[in-house]
């Protein structure tokens, strides 16, 4: 669900627009400096989940599990949607539980998510991680909800210039990361209250049954804050609520989770 390349610096990007909003060069730099710091935890969260879900799903086939041609899925043979799971669970997101590292960054925010999603052991790139498996078993990722942090310096620069340069930067990044990697569009997306913006994206595992890859990352900016949030939805042709890379976040359990994210 390799390491990214050499990340280029962000410099010229940023000074070409706040050049037509006609902020100071040293506040241009600190945008600058913020920017490059908060696309690479961006794109270091992405490509770690993508390298995740690659890794389990490789590890989690064996001679005994593998699908073979007359048993792979096609759209033909697809399951049809699973029923709405009625059991939630509420994830609070409580500083001290963190590791250290991720202290620092800490953004106060709580979601509900279903019985069949599961809380994913806690790393140090992202706040939490509940992912649903498919029918498959563990290893098969159907649905996966992730949220991480991003740094917007100074806490009042212009929200549109710095959603666009990391979704930018992003997008940059995990071509090299993911197999046929292709964004589709970018979109106002407003998540508890908040108006951020949404990339939407697809690729593939390049495994013999060329399991889809379908994203979403979004990018908020709690207004006059330093930290907002990057959540990082992904969800593979293994689940049957999730056609296209236009249903996440609007299709499927993981957009329930969307719906009932809320900042603190």
């Amino acid at each position: 669900m390799s390491a990214p390349p050499a990340k280029k610096s962000a410099m010229p990007w940023v000074l070409g627009g706040c050049g037509c909003l006609t902020l100071l060069l040293i506040i241009a730099a600190i945008v600058c400096y913020g920017l490059y710091r908060s696309g690479k935890n961006v794109v270091e969260k992405a490509s770690k989940e993508i390298k995740e879900m690659k890794e389990l799903q490789a590890n989690t086939e064996t001679p005994s599990t593998r699908q073979t041609p007359s048993t792979r899925r096609t759209p033909s043979t697809r399951q049809a949607p699973s029923a709405p799971v009625t059991g939630l669970n509420t994830y609070v997101n409580v500083k001290e539980k963190l590791p250290a590292k991720l202290q620092p960054n800490f953004v106060p925010f709580s979601f509900d998510y279903p019985d069949d999603f599961e809380v994913q052991p806690q790393g140090d790139v992202n706040f939490v991680k509940v992912e649903k498996y498919a029918t498959q078993g563990e290893g098969y990722t159907a649905e996966n909800f992730a949220v991480g942090y991003a740094w917007f310096t100074p806490p009042d620069a212009d929200s549109d210039l710095l959603y666009d340069q990391l979704l930018d930067q992003l997008g940059q990044q995990l071509v090299g990361s993911f197999h046929n990697y292709k964004e589709h569009k970018r979109m106002p997306e407003t998540v508890a209250g908040v108006r951020g913006k949404a990339a939407i994206f697809q690729a593939d595992f390049n495994d013999a049954a060329r399991t889809k890859i379908y994203g979403k990352t979004i990018l908020l900016h709690p207004p006059g804050k330093k930290n907002g949030v990057t959540i990082i939805m992904l969800a593979t042709s293994l689940d049957p609520d999730i056609r296209s890379a236009n249903d996440v976040g609007v299709k499927g359990e993981s957009a329930e989770i969307l719906r009932s994210f809320r900042l603190e």
